[in-house]
């Protein structure tokens, strides 16, 4: 198969990209596959095998020209973190040009990457999660500092849409938020604020669907080298740890799954994830966090690990994306005359 990995983009989890990407199509290439290197710049420019690349609009599927050349492809896979690519709006153009894509449509996509919007359908769902208080931008942060303390002293600060932990601060008391709510707000508008947990376990479980049928993975537990799992205990720290399968109980880990193929279905059940939890290490409760529709896909990534760990070895798990991705009918389409 052929197929079209895209990565870097024009995001902040830009760099976090590229290390995907490089892992997706080395993994392609050792599982048979043709793979063609499409990178976007940070300005958005297109490039194949840093040759510039272009889009021809026209009759569905549109093409793509290289060097005065059509380039022909089967799906495009693509590995972007972040906004403008994992937001919806690089699914959206894929099925504006009729090209098969991997992952989930743009609904999901779009949902799952504003925590804020997934929160409040995973809390329609009856996902358990932690206390948070939200601004769309339109609210003071002196007023938004004042709301967020009556959940607690010690409390986590993100914006709404961005993932690696980009722009996510912890806060003890009032000075910390003020500024956690300043670093948040430079990456996005809409900001939350959660209650932490005094001692949390950070558990993932990986999601493949096709839009009948959702698989679970087995959990595993990221233990972070830093205080907290921030970018830096992500991709610069070797004391951050993961424990795979998560050392749990048998009906926790089986609520795990449960929860993770509910929260998958919510946005339409389709392509892969990975769906994350906290749980209070003191009580054992388990709370909802979020779910990352293009997870990373780097040497020290939790979604391949732990569907090898489930039997299900990185070639395969690709060749089942890709299948998905080829086999989803279109929807909301016109016959032809």
């Amino acid at each position: 198969m052929k197929v079209l990995v895209v990565s870097g983009g024009r995001s902040a989890e830009r760099d976090v990209s590229l290390v995907s990407g490089a892992w997706v199509r080395q993994a392609l290439a050792d599982a048979g596959h043709s793979v063609l290197d499409v990178r976007i710049g940070p300005g958005g420019d297109w490039t194949l095998c840093a040759e510039p690349l272009s889009i021809r609009a026209g009759e569905c599927p549109w093409k793509l020209d290289c060097s005065g050349q059509e380039v022909a492809f089967d799906v495009i896979f693509p590995v972007l973190h972040g906004p403008f690519g994992e937001d919806g709006t690089f699914q959206g153009l894929c099925e504006t040009a009729g090209w098969p894509c991997a992952g989930v449509p743009v609904l999901g996509s779009a949902v799952a990457m504003d925590k804020q919007t997934m929160r409040l359908l995973a809390r329609d769902a009856g996902l358990p999660l932690l206390p948070w208080v939200f601004s769309d931008g339109s609210v003071d942060r002196s007023l938004l500092a004042d709301q967020a303390l009556q959940l607690g002293s010690t409390l986590f600060v993100k914006p709404s849409r961005m993932g690696s932990s980009v722009g996510i601060s912890r806060a003890v008391g009032r000075d910390e938020l003020l500024s956690a709510i300043d670093v948040a707000s430079r990456y996005d508008s809409r900001v939350i604020v959660e209650l932490a947990l005094e001692a949390p376990r950070e558990i993932e479980v990986s999601v493949l669907g096709t839009g009948e049928r959702v698989e679970a993975s087995v959990p595993g537990e990221i233990v972070p080298g830093r205080e907290w799992y921030d970018y830096s205990a992500k991709y610069h720290c070797d004391d951050s740890r993961l424990i795979i399968p998560a050392d749990l109980p048998e009906t926790t880990a089986l609520n795990l799954g449960l929860m993770a193929r509910t929260a998958f279905r919510l946005l339409g059940g389709a392509g892969f994830a990975r769906v994350d939890f906290l749980l209070d290490g003191t009580t054992g409760e388990v709370f909802f966090n979020e779910v990352n529709t293009i997870p990373g896909f780097t040497a020290i990534s939790m979604f391949p690990k732990l569907w090898n760990a489930s039997g299900l070895p990185s070639g395969k798990l690709l060749d089942a994306i890709l299948s998905e991705a080829l086999a989803r009918p279109l929807t909301g389409t016109a016959a032809r005359p």
